[in-house]
């Protein structure tokens, strides 16, 4: 799953992609240009690491924004390995 956050001058290049696929082997952050979408930078991930992901976005946007993408990928992070646990579709 996908999600664009359009921030706009509180983020370098202004827009923050985060992808998680399905198969939960990854996490990529790319940091956009608001105006052509072209990449600024890019992060990937190969567990949730929490306070990394948090230094590393602390670079490139507010403390606001930080804990939305952080809270988004939580929920998201859970709910993907739920949904692949063999006691949850009992």
């Amino acid at each position: 799953m996908t999600k664009t956050f359009k921030i706009g001058e509180y983020a370098v290049g202004g827009k923050i992609r985060v992808s998680i696929p399905k198969t939960l082997t990854n996490i990529k952050i790319d940091i956009l240009d608001y105006n052509d979408n072209t990449l600024v930078n890019q992060y990937i991930y190969y567990s949730f690491d929490r306070i990394r992901i948090e230094r590393d976005l602390f670079e490139m946007t507010s403390s606001y924004w930080i804990s939305q993408i952080t809270d988004w990928i939580t929920k998201n992070w859970k709910t993907e390995i739920y949904h692949k646990t063999p006691w949850y579709n009992v």
